[in-house]
């Protein structure tokens, strides 16, 4: 597992100790929310059952669902505290893993997936707020990106080792997997009752509890600011088709696999390579979350959102001419989201209290806070707008055309973003990097 390194940079010396012993709970509450055991043969354990339009319309039933519950939950972190949200994410996601241990059909795949929503709408803006508010009190609110990277980096390394595992469970029982990761997702219960509560959990213990029209207030003008207008659209957009292409890597995989694999390896269960392939990608996503902070400061906010997915969208064009070209689209795809994610909620983490002070009045942080939970998942929320229509458009590309044909498009759209961002500039008031 990384080091926290949480030495650089962390502020005062009186309250430096005690956070880093924080971030480091956070760390490891990150590591249980690793879902490794499944990620290698998701897919396959649902292609069982399901054809790839069914698939794909789970996807969309999925992202859709998340359109509508982003808002609501993020008002639960605002109106209940951080934790209370955080801990329906853990019930939710344990719920849902073992929901799977026994669907069969496509309704009962379609309310696991509401579940599965729902678990990640409870932690998506909750856990956000609660890191950067707890940065900002401890030690740096600048940090976050750094430790925001960090703590996925941990997810992703706990991934690493899970992955490896999954694959083989999946070869002796498809259930297994599913089974194994519930094991893994309850003590991120024990863990979070460790965890101290941020401003804004104690201003809902204290009963200063925003109502929906004052948290909707603060994300309306939050999103109404100038850097987040153009900005959260366009990040919302990347991420979006970056994660409805993953859902392809399995079914390419298993492609790949049966026409370039020596004959040495012919005899090794699919899964178990599978298992073996994201684990190896998972360790390259891992490394490249834990550098989110330095890309940061390296290419700036501009140039990062730029540049980073720009990537694997080039090499989401190649599968469909060349199948070895996968695997460097694999290595890519799975790297972009770890440093994006971070980079941009940390820019709108920013910006979340300047907007709550339209006058220049620093006053205005508080209420920022009360509502931070609301806006970070109205940012989601849009991200689950956005990739509504694309998982289900590729997925009737998939079914028509083959596998690869769903990053292939997916890619194009992402260049056409970047392309119109570069003259567009979406993200304002963005220095240059040093």
């Amino acid at each position: 597992m990384v080091e926290d390194g949480d030495g650089d940079g962390d502020g005062d010396s009186g309250g430096g100790a005690a956070g880093r012993r924080l971030v480091r709970r956070f760390y490891l509450f990150q590591a249980t929310r690793s879902v490794g055991f499944v990620s290698p043969v998701f897919a396959l354990f649902v292609l069982r059952d399901l054809t790839f339009v069914q698939y794909g319309a789970l996807s969309s039933l999925y992202a859709a669902l998340v359109v509508a519950s982003e808002v609501p939950t993020g008002y639960v972190g605002d109106r209940w505290g951080r934790r209370a949200s955080m801990a329906g994410g853990v019930g939710c996601t344990a719920l849902s893993l073992a929901g799977f241990v026994v669907a069969d059909s496509f309704a009962g795949y379609a309310a696991l997936y509401a579940v599965w929503a729902f678990a990640a709408t409870f932690n998506s803006g909750s856990s956000d707020a609660w890191l950067y508010e707890t940065l900002d009190e401890h030690l740096d609110g600048s940090e976050f990106t750094r430790v925001r990277g960090r703590a996925g980096a941990v997810e992703r390394w706990t991934s690493v080792a899970t992955m490896l595992v999954g694959g083989v469970l999946y070869g002796v029982d498809p259930r297994l997997p599913f089974a194994a990761s519930v094991a893994l997702s309850l003590p991120g219960f024990a863990v979070l009752w460790t965890l101290p509560d941020s401003r804004g959990d104690a201003a809902a213990a204290s009963g200063d509890r925003p109502s929906a029209l004052e948290a909707l207030g603060v994300a309306r003008r939050s999103f109404a600011e100038p850097g987040l207008r153009g900005a959260v659209p366009y990040v919302a957009l990347l991420l979006a088709a970056v994660a409805a292409a993953g859902s392809y890597v399995q079914p390419i995989g298993v492609d790949l696999f049966r026409e370039l694999l020596p004959a040495s390896l012919s005899a090794v269960p699919e899964p178990s390579l599978l298992g073996a392939m994201y684990a190896a990608f998972t360790g390259v996503a891992a490394v490249a979350a834990g550098s989110a902070g330095a890309i940061e400061r390296r290419l700036g906010v501009r140039g990062a959102l730029l540049v980073v997915p720009a990537v694997p969208a080039v090499l989401m064009l190649l599968p469909p001419v060349a199948l070895a070209a996968a695997l460097p689209m694999f290595v890519a795809r799975t790297a972009a989201s770890p440093v994006v994610v971070p980079i941009a909620y940390g820019y709108v983490n920013d910006r979340v209290a300047a907007a709550d002070a339209p006058d220049g009045d620093s006053t205005g942080s508080a209420g920022a806070d009360a509502a931070r939970a609301t806006t970070l998942s109205a940012v989601s929320m849009v991200q689950g707008a956005v990739r509504t229509p694309l998982a289900f458009v590729a997925g009737v590309a998939a079914g028509a055309y083959g596998p690869t044909a769903a990053p292939a498009l997916l890619g194009g759209v992402v260049l056409v973003a970047v392309a119109a961002a570069a003259v567009w500039n979406p993200v304002a008031g963005d220095g240059a990097a040093s």
